[in-house]
């Protein structure tokens, strides 16, 4: 549940902003993310808590197509933790994340500056810019943005990293599948894996991560289930 600001004070009813120190925080509230958006120096504040970490952005993009023009990130308790930061913390670190931007004094640079492609890549690599939105700000493929990032010695974003791994484990399961030819419909397909699983051609590792639930045929539980 999002609450509202009203006078410094925690209440209900109509949600309505405060300026605390030069920003103006519009609202704070829920789990998993905690979230806060706010105004500071006519730019947009955004404030993030989920998992192990913490960030503010401020001057991002609500389409996400540019990165933002100062961005901080932290680590805080262990998973899930900081998903359910209360709110008082969350200030506390909103705060702390605004004292680092007034000491730093960010200005906004766009691709002519010599600093932009880093910029982008420092972005990237923190995950407030995707993959896509990277390669066309400094006109290179993903394979050279990973390349540029590991230069520098930047970790690689992790969404990108995610997807590659699940597009890798994605044709590697197709070939898997591609010999036993399997229907193209899902229903024929799931009651054509049921029947080589229960003939023993099939092992259960092999059913299951053909994304066939077997629980109610007797194999291991999954979120689904299936008639035998």
């Amino acid at each position: 549940m999002i609450k509202a600001l009203r006078g410094g004070e925690w209440g209900g009813g109509r949600m309505r902003g405060i300026e605390r120190n030069g920003y103006i925080l519009d609202w704070l509230g829920g789990n998993a993310p905690v979230q806060a958006e706010g105004v500071i120096d006519g730019r947009p504040l955004y404030f993030r808590a989920r998992g192990t970490q913490w960030s503010l952005e401020i001057g991002y993009e609500e389409r996400g197509d540019r990165p933002p023009i100062w961005w901080h990130v932290e680590d805080w308790g262990e998973w899930p933790d900081a998903g359910y930061m209360p709110e008082d913390i969350a200030l506390e670190m909103i705060e702390k994340a605004v004292a680092l931007y007034r000491e730093q004094q960010p200005q906004e640079i766009g691709s002519g500056h010599p600093e932009w492609t880093d910029h982008v890549l420092r972005a990237w690599s923190d995950d407030r810019l995707g993959t896509q939105p990277a390669t066309v700000l400094l006109g290179i493929d993903g394979d050279e943005l990973e390349k540029r990032a590991i230069e520098r010695e930047l970790p690689l974003n992790s969404y990108h990293v995610h997807a590659k791994a699940s597009e890798a484990y994605g044709r590697a399961l197709a070939a898997e599948m591609a010999p036993f030819n399997f229907p193209a419909k899902y229903e024929e397909k799931e009651q054509e894996i049921l029947l080589l699983w229960g003939m023993g051609t099939l092992s259960t590792d092999q059913a299951s991560r053909f994304e066939i639930p077997l629980y109610a045929a007797g194999g291991h539980p999954r979120a689904g289930s299936v008639s035998p």
